[in-house]
């Protein structure tokens, strides 16, 4: 398959190129800044001092008493950094989550799985996507190339095993990621190296119907579904050179992944963006290439919302991932 050409060199309508010295990292944030619109603290260079907490979550609200309140570093609008507050490992070898949200997760939803690393000593990285990372993908990778940037040469991230757990739009931001490690992969190569698991739960997978069927149910109520999914199907239509291809070749880097760490896939049968057949045939075709794939399936649940349906199966099954993963810190029990 044809991948589409590299769009142009982390630069934002609007927003001048920057010149060789500053850092991607820098980059990335200055670029999110100035969309945001939002004073966040800004990304540290090698060598620089450890950025300083914005603001703490109270205990009760992330349930880590007696290991206290998770400090939180803002590094954009929608990037965050909750480090746990439980003491384990040294700063480069402490690992970290990078959990990517589906779209319009609200705070109190994060905090169900912040729930789930925090107290076991690992930081987490929260990643969100904005609707216009999947309606124009170009600025998807422009975006997905700010997070490679923050995680492979920003002082904080750029030596800690990661561990990404993705869900609906999330996974499409994280194959957006995985479209520039296929590209360059020798200067995504120890980063690549350093993802030891990937966690996927409600990929959405079917056709271009599938997607804008997404589009209505993330950005409109009942009652405008049916306008906002025709809408997008002529949107696809009218632009496919600007979308389609875009997307074939992120469904191209999800089936064929540059990554050979282990997967575990969270799905269920009635998920309307999700194609339990093109589930099947995505399992297969990654047992095929050699990845150690685990799979947890239920008939009836929810578009990410798999562990408020079935808490107790969801936190037994990741645990049980977590602890064939060669990380340290892992062998806690959730």
């Amino acid at each position: 398959m044809m991948v589409p050409s590299e769009p142009a060199p982390v630069c934002l309508a609007g927003l001048p190129c920057l010149d060789a010295g500053v850092s991607v990292a820098t980059a990335a944030w200055m670029q999110m800044e100035q969309a945001g619109g939002t004073r966040a603290a800004p990304l540290v260079q090698p060598g620089g001092p450890e950025p300083t907490p914005l603001w703490a979550l109270q205990p009760a609200e992330l349930s880590l008493a007696p290991g206290g309140p998770a400090a939180v570093t803002a590094f954009s609008r929608t990037i965050r950094l909750y480090s746990s507050p439980v003491p384990g490992g040294s700063a480069p070898s402490r690992p970290l989550v990078v959990l990517m949200p589906w779209f319009g997760a609200r705070p109190r939803s994060i905090a169900r799985y912040l729930e789930l690393y925090l107290p076991r000593g690992l930081d987490v990285l929260v990643v969100e996507s904005d609707l216009s990372h999947f309606l124009w993908p170009r600025h998807g990778l422009a975006y997905a190339a700010c997070v490679l940037g923050l995680l492979r040469d920003s002082q904080p991230f750029c030596s800690h095993p990661l561990l990404v757990h993705a869900f609906s739009i999330g996974g499409y931001t994280f194959a957006q990621m995985m479209v520039h490690m296929s590209r360059e992969p020798q200067r995504h190569r120890q980063l690549a190296e350093r993802i030891r698991g990937l966690v996927y739960d409600s990929l959405v997978m079917g056709s271009v119907g599938d997607m804008a069927l997404g589009v209505a149910q993330m950005s409109s109520s009942a009652a405008f579904r049916p306008l906002v999914r025709g809408g997008t199907r002529l949107y696809f239509s009218l632009l496919r050179c600007c979308t389609v291809r875009y997307y074939k070749a992120a469904q191209g880097v999800v089936s064929r992944p540059p990554l050979r760490c282990p997967v575990l896939l969270f799905y269920c049968c009635n998920d309307p963006l999700s194609d339990p057949t093109l589930v099947q045939e995505l399992l297969e075709s990654w047992r095929g290439a050699g990845i150690q794939v685990q799979a947890q399936g239920w008939q009836d649940s929810r578009h990410a919302a798999h562990l408020r349906q079935h808490p107790q199966e969801y936190q037994q099954v990741l645990q049980g991932f977590l602890e064939q993963l060669d990380m340290a810190l892992l062998r806690a029990r959730l």
